[in-house]
């Protein structure tokens, strides 16, 4: 909530400054831009993980809360996770766990393809697997499109 009052305050500064609505355009698209590029930078991480991963087949067992402490909001977070077993050997998915849609996404009654990262001793699911293939590329064209608007307004004169 902070983040969107700091955005307006800023958005009228810099109209009363400019009095053009070119620099509250670029100034908006290029702080979404940013956000989404540092989010392409994490799956492009996280997909690199999955490369280095090697194929098991597992089941579901559970889906249980994860506790971490973030040290930059200096708080605990909670989250879901899902649990599944390989061999006799419980690990949690890598990605937190879907929150409406349990009941469709997570089957105890049979075997799924699992993605074992044992230098992290997580696992990639089939959803966790077609986020990082499907983000990053849609991250990309949005980035694109968000520049096509740029060079648009300015081109406009706003």
């Amino acid at each position: 909530m902070e983040f969107v009052i700091i955005y307006i305050v800023i958005a009228v500064i810099l109209c009363m400054l400019t009095r053009r609505l070119f620099f509250l355009i670029f100034a908006v698209l290029s702080v979404f831009m940013l956000i989404v590029l540092a989010m392409n930078v994490y799956f492009c991480y996280m997909t690199i993980g999955l490369l280095m991963s090697k194929r098991r087949k597992g089941s579901f067992v559970r889906v249980e809360n994860e506790n971490e402490n973030a040290a930059l909001l200096g708080k605990n977070i909670s989250y879901k996770v899902a649990v599944y077993d390989i061999d006799g050997v419980e690990y949690k998915s890598v990605f937190p766990a879907e929150g409406a849609f349990n009941v469709y996404f997570y089957s105890t009654k049979k075997r799924c393809s699992l993605w074992l990262n044992k230098k992290r001793g997580r696992v990639f699911d089939m959803y966790n697997v077609v986020s990082c293939i499907v983000w990053p590329l849609f991250s990309s064209m949005s980035c694109v499109g968000m520049g096509f608007i740029i060079v648009f307004a300015r081109r406009m004169g706003l």
